[in-house]
């Protein structure tokens, strides 16, 4: 059956109607957390400009020890296993091991309650009513930016344990940039822990989790491979304006195993969007992004400052990333022009 014939099946029974920011950002708070404290399995379809994705999630919360097994169940065989905020990738068909390749992000993001406050700010909501999602009764809301520096949302959650069934984002132009839909899913008492077990059957070793950065966006894969080879040196920066309601939420220096030298990463969030920026020192490399480049929902923004290639990618508008990006400065050449010591 094709995607468009299962999005079909589901029928909304309640029309949109306003949404009270307190209520939708309490709603938003509970759904983030159940998708993350609750057990559940099923099968998720990834749909996204020219991807169409499947993927078997399994996800356990025990004595709040949170594991997750994602198995790619068309194309190049992947199989994650996240273990809270540690992850590893394995790729049987080229025996590869990976914590640096592109993997499918959750339902939902993280809800950091310190932003949360600033939620309805930046975003208006609807209530999107009732829909039957993988044979659940489920409860939609819209989340609708109100500006042009972010896309909204589209989410349906399931009534009964609220973790996310189904995630729109939707562009600027209202039409659906890429979308996560379980088709199937249940959510058993127990899941044995030979579910996480992940095949050693290649010569590869039993792997060690390691700690990674956030995983890209499944339809980023291009956009990254244009990221500059690690620095010799590694700079502080600052940024002199971001768009509105964006703020730095991580900020750190990564050496990257096997390689040589570090890249700096930023992380840049509203409370709902994620913006990436990466840092390496060295000349101008002959692949390396420059400019805007866009893939599906994924916009990215490349450029070089002094001697420093900058890369910015994330889900957003052009516009956002490339603000972030022309605003990026070396934070000792800003002290300089500020007079300061």
């Amino acid at each position: 059956m094709s995607a468009r014939a299962l999005l079909g099946v589901l029928t909304l029974v309640v029309a949109p109607s306003a949404f009270a920011d307190s209520e939708a950002t309490d709603w938003l708070a509970k759904m983030s957390d159940a998708s993350r404290t609750a057990t559940y399995q099923g099968v998720v379809v990834y749909r996204g400009s020219d991807v169409l994705d499947t993927f078997r999630v399994i996800h356990r919360n025990l004595d709040g020890k949170e594991l997750e097994r994602v198995t790619s169940l068309n194309g190049e065989t992947r199989d994650i296993l996240k273990e809270n905020d540690k992850v590893i990738c394995l790729f049987p068909n080229d025996r590869r091991m990976s914590v640096n390749r592109p993997t499918p992000k959750g339902l939902f993001p993280t809800m950091n309650p310190a932003h949360l406050k600033q939620i309805g700010q930046l975003y208006q909501f609807n209530d999107l009513g009732s829909a039957r999602i993988a044979g659940r009764v489920s409860h939609g809301i819209a989340v609708i930016p109100r500006d042009k520096f972010r896309y909204g949302y589209q989410i349906w959650a399931d009534a009964q344990t609220l973790v996310p069934l189904k995630v729109n984002m939707i562009g600027q132009n209202g039409v659906t940039l890429e979308q996560m839909m379980f088709t199937e899913v249940d959510f058993p008492a127990v899941i044995p822990d030979v579910a996480f077990q992940m095949p050693m059957s290649m010569d590869i070793g039993k792997p060690n989790l390691q700690a990674a950065a956030p995983p890209p966006p499944p339809s980023a894969p291009a956009l990254l491979q244009a990221l500059p080879p690690p620095p010799s040196a590694t700079a502080a920066w600052v940024l002199d304006q971001l768009p509105p309601g964006f703020r730095v939420t991580l900020r750190e220096v990564r050496e990257l195993p096997g390689m040589r030298g570090s890249v700096e990463h930023l992380l840049v969030s509203d409370g709902l969007t994620v913006i990436s920026v990466f840092s390496s020192e060295r000349p101008q490399p002959n692949k390396a992004l420059n400019g805007v480049s866009k893939i599906g929902a994924v916009n990215a923004y490349g450029r070089m400052v002094g001697t420093f290639h900058i890369t910015v990618v994330g889900e957003a508008p052009a516009e956002t990333v490339k603000m972030i990006g022309d605003n990026l400065k070396q934070a000792n050449v800003t002290k300089a022009l500020d007079g300061k010591p």
